[in-house]
């Protein structure tokens, strides 16, 4: 079984703690690697930590969940949004959000958004596989001087 390494943003502790007892009881794939109460917190953990997956709140005080997004260079992870507030719904999805789930979060459409976060990770993996395959084949094909 692939494990998922994720990274929980929420401002509110009883977010966090709701959303990871939920992810501990339904989606024994997900390792926990941090959990962030702000955006900037988050970004350093995210550049030091590389997570396959995070969870992420949008409105919290002073920077939202988006500001994170525009603050990373690379967006090297999925993500799926957790929020209180049904407006973001389609700026999310230009950020290729695997999902957006509204508060409280219903086991069931939790374990669906993790289940096609590791789909879209896998299918990831495999193209990246197969380009490197290729990119050794032309490497081998290449008469050397």
């Amino acid at each position: 079984m692939t494990m998922l390494r994720t990274i929980l943003i929420d401002d509110e502790p009883r977010g966090l703690n709701s959303l990871q007892k939920l992810l501990e009881l339904n989606c024994p794939d997900v390792v926990m690697l941090a959990t962030c109460t702000n955006v900037d917190d988050a970004i350093e953990k995210i550049q030091q930590l590389h997570p396959d997956l995070i969870f992420l709140d949008i409105a919290m005080p002073v920077k939202n969940g988006f500001d994170l997004l525009k603050g990373l260079r690379d967006v090297l992870f999925e993500v799926i949004f957790v929020t209180a507030h049904n407006q973001f719904m389609v700026e999310a999805f230009h950020f290729s959000a695997v999902d957006y789930l509204l508060k409280p979060v219903d086991d069931e459409l939790l374990i669906d958004a993790v289940k096609r976060a590791k789909k879209r990770i896998n299918e990831k993996s495999g193209s990246k596989n197969i380009e490197t395959f290729l990119h050794n084949m032309k490497q081998k094909q290449t008469p050397q001087n």
